[in-house]
């Protein structure tokens, strides 16, 4: 049979967008030059092929030159995402491949290749979701208000609250008299702080801050609010708030805070009321077990709200808009992850009604598609912070555990909306975590993959026994800083886990002192105050061409998808690519030397440590191609 050019096979897919919840048509015209069956429609979705469909014949046309046979089908999809497709049909008995780049029909299967590199492509979006493309390609930088910067007006006093010295970054981690551990101290740092910060910020590539809560409390972190409607006064007012986030507006910066609506602190006024009356209206926003509060996780001084109370909801709304009108605009959600379902529903469809703008961020420990509750499929929540991602790329780093990453990098990548896994918080380090640079050499650090990366208690968990507290804080003091050999190896891990997060799809976030490389185990070692005497101005250079490279490359990353060309436990190569760029990111754990096979049709844009031929000891090279 002669062979015929692609020119001789056309179709169409006739929808104005698809989405999971709307059907679409393709259509195909075949010349009747031969006699045509069994044409089908391959898709791809994160490179593995998901659907074979059949393509019918449905009737003939003609036009002044020829006739046609119309073969049409229709083509519905559950999960949203990028799909590659392609073609296959047979003539007189001959199968046929039909690709997107070929010339001419070709009986040759495309097996060596990537689907973007031969098919084409169709999007499908999430018919329940909404995309929010100015999130896309934002870096985020986490603060915790009391321990960033005082403003130059200074500390503000509250009576009775015991102030730390800023540069005693030891914590008080012992307990007190009565064996209780306290965090009943400050160190100052304020809004006013922060907005004088935000050149800082802006300098080193940031252009989203993360706050912790900044509620009325007696704890430095405010997770236990003593009033959801007043800003903390050692921080500031909402005039404070209304200024920062007015200044964050002229950077660019968009202002992320921190939202603990699972719980109050038991000084809570409406806490107070419901306990010292039964019937006072306040008693319905807690929850009750035999007539005593349940306190979260065991805490009597953190009792626990009744989420599910209308009035509640309805109070914790008028919160949201409180700061939304002061010119917040996202809100992290504290323990998102065991919000009911009717609670975070109601929250986000009433915010979001009057401020579409407005995204909610989940706090998440775990793969979200394995849960009962995966809360990013109907709008409880526009996006997650990826811990499993952190550990993943931690473990590859530090021990090599490549079936780790990939298995976590496949289930986040290939089953979360694409709208949600496009703006993730990919955190590297928060102020629930070990400091990256101790997580990277720490002697108790978790290489267990069925377990989190900072669950780091075992030696001091004892079977009928409470918990070993003064042994764990003794020896996370006692190992707060690394000893000079291991902080240098501690480095280069770090220089290895920045690239990597870099470009991921989803937003990267660092804790405050990450880029002064800041050393600690968990709370409260990992909270200290920012340094700003003796900045680390190497790490914070490498920072900063990280950011500014991340930027200049978001045509690519923000609108791309990832794969893994390659990875084992010496080397990962990592790829974001679109119908037309490619973008890859060599990374090397060893002290080997590897040959880059990719030289030709791409430029270096970002190296550590390696050339365009070499990925040296350690090294990270990125190339771009733009076809």
């Amino acid at each position: 049979m002669l062979r015929r050019k692609k020119g001789y096979f056309n179709f169409r897919i006739i929808s104005d967008e698809y989405t999971t919840e709307k059907k679409g048509k393709i259509e195909v015209k075949i010349p009747d030059e031969g006699y045509v069956e069994n044409l089908q429609i391959i898709f791809y979705k994160f490179d593995k092929i998901v659907e074979h469909i059949n393509i019918p014949y449905r009737r003939k046309e003609r036009n002044e030159e020829r006739e046609y046979s119309v073969y049409s089908a229709e083509l519905a999809f559950k999960k949203s995402g990028i799909y590659w497709f392609y073609f296959t049909l047979f003539i007189e008995g001959q199968m046929y491949y039909v690709y997107q780049n070929e010339e001419f029909l070709t009986m040759q299967e495309n097996t060596k290749v990537y689907p973007n590199e031969y098919c084409w492509k169709l999007e499908v979006k999430d018919a329940n979701l909404k995309e929010y493309p100015e999130w896309k390609g934002r870096m985020i930088y986490q603060i915790m208000p009391d321990r960033f910067a005082i403003g130059s007006k200074g500390i503000i006093p509250v009576e009775g609250r015991k102030i730390k010295d800023w540069n005693d970054i030891m914590p008080n981690w012992k307990p007190g008299p009565d064996g209780i551990y306290r965090n009943e101290y400050f160190y100052g740092g304020n809004l006013q702080g922060i907005k004088e910060k935000l050149p800082y910020i802006k300098e080193l590539g940031f252009n989203a801050i993360y706050m912790n809560p900044i509620c009325e409390s007696r704890n430095y972190h405010h997770y236990d609010s003593e009033n959801f409607f007043q800003i903390d006064p050692m921080l500031g007012t909402w005039k404070d708030l209304e200024d920062l986030c007015t200044e964050a507006k002229k950077f660019g910066i968009k202002v992320i805070v921190d939202m603990a609506f699972n719980h109050t602190s038991d000084e809570h006024e409406y806490f107070k009321s419901a306990m010292s009356d039964v019937n006072s209206p306040y008693r319905e926003y807690y929850i009750f077990k035999d007539g005593k509060p349940v306190g979260w996780y065991g805490y009597t001084n953190m009792p626990e709200l009744n989420k599910g109370n209308p009035k509640l909801q309805k109070e914790l709304i008028t919160v949201l808009k409180k700061y939304i009108n002061a010119g917040v605009d996202a809100f992290r959600m504290d323990l998102g992850d065991i919000l009911p379902r009717e609670f975070l529903l109601t929250i986000v469809k009433d915010i979001q009604k009057d401020y579409p703008h407005i995204i909610f961020i989940n706090e998440m420990w775990d793969i979200a598609t394995e849960r009962e509750n995966p809360q990013i499929f109907d709008g409880q929540t526009n996006s997650l912070m990826n811990y499993p991602l952190r550990d993943a790329i931690i473990r590859w780093v530090r021990w090599g555990l490549h079936e780790h990453f990939q298995y976590n990098f496949e289930k986040v990548y290939s089953e979360y909306p694409k709208s949600v896994a496009d703006i993730l918080m990919n955190v590297i380090s928060t102020h629930d975590t070990v400091t990256l640079m101790t997580a990277l050499v720490g002697e108790i650090i978790n290489s267990d993959p069925y377990q989190k990366l900072d669950d780091i208690e075992g030696p001091w968990r004892h079977p009928g026994a409470e918990f070993d507290t003064f042994g764990f804080r003794s020896y996370s003091a006692s190992h707060d800083q690394l000893p000079e050999e291991q902080k240098i190896v501690a480095r280069r891990r770090v220089e290895l886990v920045l690239p990597i997060l870099y470009n991921l799809p989803g937003n990267p976030c660092m804790f405050q002192g990450t880029e002064n490389c800041v050393m600690g185990y968990k709370d409260p070692f990992c909270r200290k105050t920012m340094d700003w005497e003796h900045p680390d101005l190497e790490m914070q250079a490498y920072v900063r061409a990280l950011n500014h490279y991340r930027e200049s490359n978001m045509d690519v990353i923000g609108n791309g998808e990832p794969r893994l060309r390659a990875i084992n436990e010496k080397r990962m190569i990592l790829e974001v690519y679109t119908e037309k760029e490619s973008i890859i990111t060599f990374s090397s754990r060893t002290d080997k030397v590897f040959n880059n096979d990719f030289k030709d049709d791409y430029e270096v844009i970002f190296s550590k440590n390696s050339t365009k031929d070499k990925i040296g000891p350690y090294g990270t090279l990125i190339l771009r191609r733009d076809k």
